[in-house]
C-alpha cells in the first residue's frame, strides 16, 4: 500500500512517502526555508568566471548560487564550439532563474535559466521553444494526437514535455493545463518586474502541490492530512490537480500525533544510524565521505558450512539487501558517487542476479540513477543525482562540542520532536500543563518564536533551562496540574 502523509503540526510542513507501512521519503518546509528545487528567483550577475563557463548569482538568499553556461539561454552562435560564458551574461544583469541542485554544506545552490514548470501531464518550459514526449508513450496514434493537440497550442518562443499521463488525458485537460501553467508564468514575470532587488518570485507549487503530484506518479493509495487547516488546504488543491481522486483523501484524527502513528518519528531516528539491520540478520553499514558513500553489506549467521549452500545463502542476503540500500539512498537523500560492497558470491549467474535486482529496484525511484557494474573486486559501482542536501544534513548539523566530528539534531528538528510529545501527551492524559527540561539552544529558539507569536501549544509548556544538558536532547520532567509545575520550575 502506498501512501503520503501530510501535517503542519508545529509551523512547518511535513510530508512523508510510504509504502507498506515504511519510510521512503521525507520532504520538508518552513517558512524561512531556504532556496528548494523548482523554486524559482530574480538574480543579479556577481560575478563571471570565463576560466569554468560559470557565473556565480547574487539571489537574495545570501550565498551566491553558481550558474554553469549549459544552463544558460541566448542566441546561439551557430558554430560547433561552446558559446563563452561572458557572452550570455554579464556583472550586474538581471536574470529569472530556477534552482536545480540545492545548497549542500561545502557548495553553492546550482540554478538554471531554462525554467520549466511542473503539472500533471505536462511540463511547461516558458523560456525555449520545442515539443517532446515521454519515451514511454509508444502508440504512434497516441503521439500524433498529442503531437496536434499541443502544436495548436503553444505560443512562439515557448515549449513543453509531455508526461507519460498524457497519454490517457482528454484534449482540454491539456489545454487547460498548459494554459493554467503559462498564466502562472505570466504572473511571476509581473511579481519580478515588480520587485526592486533579488528575491524569490516562486516557490515550487507549495510543497503540498508537489508532493500531490508525485503521490499521483507513484499510484498512491491513500492520502492523510493531519490538521483541519491543512486538511482544507490539500483539499482545495487535489480538486485542482486531480478531482478524480478525492475518495483517497482522509483527514487523520487520531490520538496520537500521524507521524507517531506512522512509525515515521522512529524511521527518523533511526536514519542517522549508521547500521541499518536486514530480516535475514545480515546487515547494511552506511558511511559518507566527502567523495562518496560506501555501503557494506555483511552477513547475519547462515546454515551451511560452504559449497552451494553457503552460495545460496549468500546470494538471498545480498537480494534482500538490495531493495533496503534503495531504500536508504531514496530515504537519505544521497547523492553522487556510490559503492557497494556485496558479499563475496563466486557464481557469475548469482552476480547478474544482483545487478539485475539493483536496477530493477532503483528504477522506483523519481530521483535516476546508474549501476556502471561491478568490478573485479566485487565492488558495485553506481551513481545516484544530487537534487538536494542529504537527509542527514537537513536534519542535523555538525557539532561544536566535538568540533564536526559528530552531529546534533538541527535545533528545529529538535523542537519539532518536541512538540510531537508534548501534542502525544495533550491527547492522551488529562493534563493542564507539562514541565520540559532543555538545552540553551532550544530555550533560545522557542522563546524567540513565542515572542513573534510563531508556536500554538496544545498546553501551557513550562521550560527549565540545564545549560549541562546535551544539545542533541530534551526532558519532559512532569506532567500534570500548573501549581506543582510552578514549584518545580523554581527549584
Amino acid at each position: 500500500m502506498k501512501q503520503v502523509a501530510i501535517s503542519a503540526q508545529g509551523g512547518s510542513i511535513r510530508i512523508a512517502f510510504m509504502e507498506n507501512g515504511k519510510l521512503e521519503e521525507w520532504r520538508t518546509q518552513d517558512a524561512e526555508a531556504q532556496a528548494s528545487v523548482g523554486d524559482i528567483y530574480q538574480g543579479r550577475i556577481a560575478d563571471v568566471k570565463p576560466s569554468i563557463q560559470s557565473a556565480f548569482v547574487d539571489i537574495g538568499t545570501g550565498q551566491n548560487a553558481y550558474l554553469y553556461v549549459d544552463d544558460t539561454v541566448g542566441v546561439e552562435s551557430g558554430g560547433a564550439a561552446k558559446p563563452s560564458i561572458a557572452e550570455r551574461v554579464q556583472v550586474g544583469q538581471k536574470i529569472l532563474v530556477q534552482v536545480s541542485k540545492e545548497a549542500m554544506e561545502m557548495k553553492a545552490p546550482k540554478i538554471t535559466m531554462r525554467i520549466s514548470l511542473q503539472g500533471r501531464y505536462l511540463v511547461y518550459l516558458p523560456t525555449e521553444e520545442g515539443i517532446s514526449l515521454s519515451r514511454k508513450i509508444s502508440d504512434d496514434t497516441k503521439r500524433k494526437r498529442l503531437q496536434q493537440v499541443i502544436s495548436s497550442t503553444v505560443e512562439q518562443g515557448e515549449g513543453c514535455i509531455l508526461r507519460t499521463e498524457a497519454a490517457e488525458a482528454e484534449e482540454q485537460t491539456l489545454i487547460s493545463e498548459l494554459t493554467y501553467l503559462r498564466n502562472r508564468w505570466r504572473d511571476m514575470l509581473r511579481t519580478a518586474e515588480g520587485l526592486r532587488s533579488t528575491g524569490r518570485i516562486f516557490q515550487d507549487a507549495e510543497l503540498i502541490e508537489v508532493a500531490l503530484r508525485d503521490g499521483l506518479a507513484m499510484g498512491m493509495d491513500e492520502l492523510l492530512v493531519e490538521g483541519a487547516t491543512t486538511y482544507q488546504q490539500v483539499k482545495a488543491a487535489l480538486a485542482a490537480v486531480a478531482p478524480e481522486v478525492q475518495e483517497k483523501l482522509r483527514w487523520y484524527q487520531g490520538k496520537q500525533p500521524l507521524f507517531d502513528f506512522l512509525g515515521v518519528e522512529v524511521e527518523l531516528i533511526r536514519a542517522r544510524d549508521r547500521q541499518v539491520p536486514l530480516k535475514s540478520g545480515g546487515s547494511l553499514v552506511i558511511d559518507r565521505t566527502e567523495a562518496m558513500t560506501v555501503i557494506d553489506v555483511n552477513t547475519g549467521s547462515f546454515t551451511g558450512r560452504g559449497g552451494q549452500q553457503r552460495e545460496q545463502a549468500v546470494t538471498a542476503t545480498n537480494l534482500e539487501a538490495v531493495a533496503e540500500i534503495a531504500r536508504q539512498l531514496r530515504l537519505r537523500d544521497i547523492g553522487g558517487i556510490v559503492i557497494i560492497d556485496f558479499i563475496d558470491m563466486k557464481e557469475e549467474v548469482n552476480k547478474e542476479r544482483v545487478i539485475s535486482r539493483l536496477k530493477q529496484e532503483l528504477a522506483k525511484d523519481p530521483v535516476p540513477s546508474t549501476v556502471l557494474g561491478m568490478t573485479s573486486l566485487g565492488l558495485v559501482e553506481m551513481t545516484r543525482k544530487r537534487v538536494r542536501a542529504s537527509l542527514m544534513e537537513r536534519l542535523t548539523e555538525p557539532c561544536e562540542a566535538c568540533k564536526g566530528r559528530g552531529r546534533v539534531w538541527r535545533v528545529d528538528e529538535l523542537f519539532q520532536h518536541l512538540y510531537t510529545e508534548v501534542t502525544a501527551l495533550a491527547k492522551s492524559q488529562d493534563a493542564e500543563v507539562v514541565l520540559v527540561d532543555m538545552p540553551p539552544r532550544l530555550l533560545d529558539m522557542i522563546e524567540e518564536w513565542e515572542k513573534a507569536g510563531a508556536i500554538t501549544w496544545p498546553l501551557h509548556v513550562y521550560k527549565r533551562l540545564v545549560p549541562s544538558m546535551s544539545p542533541d536532547e530534551f526532558r519532559i520532567g512532569y506532567v500534570g496540574n500548573r501549581a506543582e509545575a510552578e514549584r518545580l520550575q523554581s527549584k
